[in-house]
């Protein structure tokens, strides 16, 4: 074995041993908020907010949505992070807000978005690479249509120097169920920089805009979970899968 090999190897090692040790707190686990749509459902928002690992710093990210291009808009996304010691998390979340107002006014983002199903991070024995759901009806009425979601996790290439993780970071393929029909919505072909050294993907939630019947603005929410400086951080991604 290459001498390189040992050394890559024994500071993986080391760099696990050290992950083990730490506290159960320690990864930067940011929380979600789904911010709305546009009236007529073609534009989404959300906000991911936590505190950084390593600095303590608190941050807020808003992103916006094209549903039909599936690409960020009005210059989304928009970051705050308050690098200071003692720095309060509402106060960058105040920020990013400021920064966004023009852009969400401008896109028309004023409809709520509907949680029509969620993963809590305490779920028992739940892997989150599968979710079922139906579009809400009225009342108690029966949910309309049978759909469901599912993950393929894969390594695939990226620009991301992830060597010291023993390899390039994770993709994911998501396919949708419905009527009969399953079809593929998207595929990794690389790994955006921007995901880090991914470990893996989880559903978080399906969206639906407030008094919406169908599923034309239907967005999935994935967790995904890369390495960090303390231990796993996670963030959030949101696709478009309804039909258009």
């Amino acid at each position: 074995m290459a001498l390189v090999d040992l050394v890559r190897r024994a500071s993986v090692s080391l760099f696990v041993l050290v992950l083990g040790a730490a506290p159960a707190l320690a990864g930067d686990s940011a929380q979600f908020s789904a911010i709305g749509y546009s009236e007529d459902g073609r534009y989404f928002a959300f906000e991911q907010f936590g505190i950084q690992d390593g600095s303590g710093f608190p941050y807020s990210e808003i992103f916006l949505i094209d549903l039909d291009t599936d690409d960020f808009v009005g210059g989304a996304p928009f970051r705050a992070r308050i690098d200071a010691d003692g720095a309060e998390l509402a106060d960058a979340r105040s920020q990013a807000g400021q920064l966004t107002d023009d852009a969400l006014d401008a896109h028309g983002i004023s409809r709520p978005a509907l949680p029509i199903v969620l993963r809590g991070d305490g779920e028992l024995d739940d892997e989150g690479l599968s979710i079922a759901y139906g579009i809400p009806s009225y009342g108690l009425a029966a949910t309309q249509g049978e759909y469901e979601l599912s993950l393929d996790i894969f390594k695939a290439p990226s620009s991301q120097d992830c060597d010291l993780f023993e390899g390039d970071p994770m993709g994911f393929a998501l396919t949708r169920a419905a009527d009969g029909v399953t079809e593929e919505l998207h595929r990794d072909t690389r790994v955006p920089r921007s995901r880090n050294c991914v470990i893996t993907y989880k559903f978080y939630g399906v969206f639906n805009p407030f008094n919406a019947f169908d599923d034309a603005s239907t967005v999935a929410v994935l967790s995904v979970w890369s390495h960090g400086f303390e231990g796993p951080d996670r963030r959030f991604i949101a696709l478009p899968v309804g039909t258009r």
